[in-house]
């Protein structure tokens, strides 16, 4: 079964999209939007094993301090993964966040620039909590100035020869499209090296769920929705949103606070 990771988009140290809840919701979803960690939080409390963050202003504007320090508060807050892509320009920035409790990091072009870098973050903090970005586009990757496009397939089988077991990959096109996956690009990419996959965009439906279940490899374990997680579009979203409509003061009246589970960050997680 592929495991379904939610996702929140960071800008300024708020999340791009709003939860769509059932009437009379509408304010309870909104101010929880306005604050990741409660966003985090409501993820968790429906079911989520792992939750996925982007913080978008490192993509077009550099480091976004307000937003990495909305991650750390986050992974803090819950007692599952959560993962961070973020565009920084050092491995030592990475370090810098495994170190502060984030779990995972998602690293890209400093793969190329500062490879035995980054082998050496993998040997410190493991595969598991050190894994690679993908964002491509016509089967290149982008990785900046400095490098330049590389070719998907050539930057997974860099990547594992540096050690890493996980990528997570989304193209350009099926960013907040809700159009599905291309199945045969997924196909070619999972069999560039023996890394596991995490897939990311153009989920809509339960179908497109089935279709990809059904049809990728077996490194194909898990997938990143966004859009259509947040527009209720699975079925199951129904009966969370209805029990929380029925929570909402409950809700409200401790939405202030941040609550310290058993954050996952103080675990041993090296292997």
């Amino acid at each position: 079964m592929l495991l379904i990771i939610p996702a929140i988009e960071l800008t300024k140290g708020h999340a791009l999209r709003c939860v769509r809840g059932v009437p009379g919701t509408e304010v309870l979803y909104s101010e929880i939007s306005e604050h990741p960690v409660e966003l985090a939080q409501l993820w968790r409390r429906e079911n989520a094993k792992c939750i996925h963050v982007t913080d978008v202003d490192s993509l077009t504007e550099g480091m976004s301090d307000v937003n990495l320090v909305a991650v750390i508060e986050m992974q803090k807050a819950v007692d599952i993964p959560v993962q961070l892509v973020t565009w920084q320009s050092t491995v030592r920035a990475y370090r810098n966040l495994l170190e502060a409790g984030v779990y995972r990091v998602a690293i890209s072009s400093v793969a190329w620039t500062d490879p035995e870098g980054v082998r050496e973050l993998i040997d410190e903090f493991g595969s598991s909590r050190v894994i690679f970005g993908v964002r491509a586009h016509n089967s290149d990757v982008d990785l900046g100035q400095s490098v330049g496009m590389v070719a998907d397939e050539e930057f997974i089988k860099h990547v594992f020869e540096l050690g890493g077991r996980r990528i997570i990959y989304t193209e350009v096109d099926w960013e907040g499209k809700l159009t599905g996956e291309d199945i045969e690009t997924i196909i070619r990419v999972a069999a560039a090296a023996p890394v596991k996959i995490t897939m990311a965009g153009g989920i809509a439906s339960p179908q497109h769920l089935w279709a990809l279940q059904n049809s990728v490899p077996r490194n194909v374990d898990s997938v990143v929705i966004g859009r259509a997680m947040y527009e209720n579009r699975f079925p199951c979203q129904n009966i969370w949103r209805s029990a929380e409509a029925k929570l909402e003061p409950e809700i409200h009246l401790h939405a202030s606070e941040i609550a310290q589970q058993s954050s996952i960050s103080k675990l041993d997680c090296k292997r």
